[in-house]
């Protein structure tokens, strides 16, 4: 029986399921299949009774596809999940804003300068601001904030359940793992506790395609607890037999196959180990691995023109991809390395969360930023303004500069032909100005010309670094401001470019991608480069590899992104080891690559 039909199955049972799909299988696919089930077998119910199946996706990119692919069906709505919750709960505005009252107390409780004082008495009405953070002397909630308020109304109102489940009988959800444990909660003890009219819930992802740390991930609990009926989808038709072979070994809940209808190509799979470093001293760890990163380099550069001489072909958009984890060696090589080293110098470790995942006032504001709950992009930012006038996307410009995407914006002088031949002019000017001049440069141009304005949080930031650090008497308090002045000092002096280049990478416009710019995408060869050295905090493949990590979440970050990263190859792999992998890990890389596929650095 196959995935779809046993889905059919639970459909025809009311019963609430969720689909398992490996890497490569054809998920999307299945989802389709679906929704055109309920819309053949059930459309005729649904629309006597003006119901609707809702598809909830992660991502507007994913959201736009599947309504391409289902003809723009008005019986199904197809949504990302902030727009879904709020177009639940927007409705109980009384309800909405004891809720967020609520939530500003815990504010007061946690960062007391964001309380606002008897909250409820002064706001008629809560709206979606669709940022990142909510506005409360505003009435504005943001974001992260819309999931923690829908799980909490969803809980206390028993006829929002009602009202949802009498609109829409199924609900089902693309990408479940990363969907935030909050909402999928929300979702299941809510909607699939009810006694009359229960929904059914269908969630379609990947337990080990969970890569960001706010995401459920497995959905075990509930799938023990009988709450919802496990289906397994084993078909792979991305990868070669080799790389499947790999993929079976490195995960055991499902063993993938390639479909009879699919060409089987062999493939292979290779491991690089990097062991011609001298020997680590039991003291001065940080200084030894310092010494050796030039032959970390080395190392890399050697694999690079190796594969290149045997057909890989590195450049932009090309075939085949180099897969890493974000650091000083990929921003190296990236054009980004002395925008990597001023933030590194600020932030230490944090420099990678600052950077890709843009939680910093600076690059929020150049980049656009992350969606905490979801990681979906945000498309805001000078480079997005940049990207959407290049592409010809006037509307999109148009719609930002309205927006300003901080505080006032610029509406007030979008009225007229000239106005718009005016903004023209100056987005050229500001591309000229993005390829020569410095970041300080860009930022004072944007600002002065109301392209943009300043954010109330970088505001706040530069008023704190114009106190003079010697009229502070706390010494600690000093030194933090002395750190902060330099490194906005270094920050707005640094080329632009190396900004351009940043997002590039964070857009996955390059050669290199990091572990949120790669899951869903597929290349011919690929080219994983781990390196334990600087995240042993965070990520530990020699730990996860001999199943000897103490720390179960580290354990399972590093088996997730060691997953998604091999899984994009369609019919070479290589994994280059730049930290030596000792005994333990080496007898199962054995067992997982086979004898004849692993290498020493030495031996290349």
């Amino acid at each position: 029986m196959t995935a779809f039909e046993s889905i059919s199955n639970l459909i025809e049972q009311n019963k609430s399921f969720v689909l398992e799909a490996g890497a490569g299988s054809g998920k999307t696919y299945t989802l389709i299949q679906t929704i055109n089930y309920l819309i053949e077998k059930k459309g005729a119910a649904l629309k006597l009774k003006n119901q609707k199946v809702v598809c909830i996706t992660y991502t507007n990119v994913a959201k736009n596809e599947i309504i391409e692919r289902l003809e723009h069906n008005p019986m199904v709505l197809v949504s990302t999940i902030h727009e879904f919750l709020w177009e639940c709960i927007k409705p109980f505005n009384k309800q909405l804003i004891l809720e967020f009252d609520a939530l500003n107390t815990i504010m007061h409780q946690e960062k007391p300068e964001k309380y606002q004082l008897n909250l409820k008495d002064r706001i008629t009405r809560v709206e979606y601001n669709d940022r990142a953070y909510s506005d409360f002397e505003d009435g504005k909630i943001g974001h992260d904030d819309l999931i923690v308020v829908s799980k909490n109304m969803f809980q206390n109102y028993k006829l929002l359940t009602t009202i949802l489940a009498d609109k829409y009988p199924y609900i089902l959800v693309d990408e479940y793992q990363d969907t935030a444990v909050e909402t999928t909660e929300a979702l299941i003890n809510s909607l699939l506790s009810r006694e009359k009219a229960k929904v059914l819930l269908g969630f379609y992802g990947d337990s080990y395609q969970k890569i960001y740390d706010t995401g459920v991930g497995s959905l075990e609990t509930f799938i023990h607890e009988g709450k919802i009926n496990l289906v397994t989808k084993k078909e792979n038709y991305r990868s070669s037999t080799n790389v499947i072979n790999l993929l079976n070994k490195v995960r055991t809940n499902i063993k993938q196959e390639i479909p009879d209808s699919t060409d089987k190509i062999d493939g292979s799979v290779m491991f690089i180990n990097c062991d011609n470093y001298p020997a680590p001293p039991k003291k001065g760890i940080m200084e030894y691995e310092k010494s050796i990163v030039p032959q970390k380099n080395l190392n890399y550069e050697k694999i690079k023109t190796k594969l290149e001489a045997e057909g890989w072909v590195f450049t932009d958009n090309s075939e085949d991809k180099i897969l890493i984890i974000a650091n000083s060696r990929v921003a190296e090589r990236a054009g980004f390395s002395n925008l990597y080293k001023v933030y590194s110098t600020r932030f230490g470790e944090g420099a990678n969360e600052a950077l890709i995942k843009r939680e910093n006032y600076f690059t929020s504001f150049f980049l656009g930023s992350l969606d905490k709950k979801t990681s979906k992009e945000r498309e805001s930012g000078v480079e997005h303004l940049i990207a959407f006038y290049q592409s010809q996307d006037y509307n999109s410009v148009m719609r930002f500069l309205r927006k300003g995407n901080s505080d006032q914006g610029v509406s007030g002088y979008l009225k007229k032909h000239e106005d718009k031949t005016a903004i023209t002019n100056k987005l050229l000017e500001l591309i000229e100005i993005r390829n020569s001049k410095t970041i300080g440069d860009v930022f004072n141009y944007v600002t002065e010309n109301e392209l943009m304005t300043i954010p109330k949080s970088i505001g706040k930031y530069l008023e704190k670094i114009a106190v003079n650090p010697d009229d502070l008497a706390d010494e600690d308090l000093k030194t933090k401001l002395q750190k902060d002045i330099a490194y906005h000092k270094s920050l707005m002096l640094l080329p632009y470019i190396e900004v351009i280049n940043l997002f590039k990478h964070t857009q996955n416009q390059t050669v290199f991608s990091t572990k949120h710019g790669t899951k869903g995408e597929e290349y011919r060869n690929v080219l994983v480069v781990i390196d334990d050295t600087s995240w042993k905090g965070k990520y530990n493949f020699q730990n996860f590899i001999d199943n000897s990590d103490d720390k179960p979440d580290r354990l399972l970050r590093t088996k997730n992104l060691f997953y998604v990263s091999c899984s994009r190859a369609k019919e070479n792999l290589v994994v280059l080891s730049l930290s030596t992998m000792q005994k333990g890990a080496m007898n199962e890389i054995d067992n997982w690559f086979g004898g004849g596929t692993i290498a020493s650095i030495a031996d290349i």
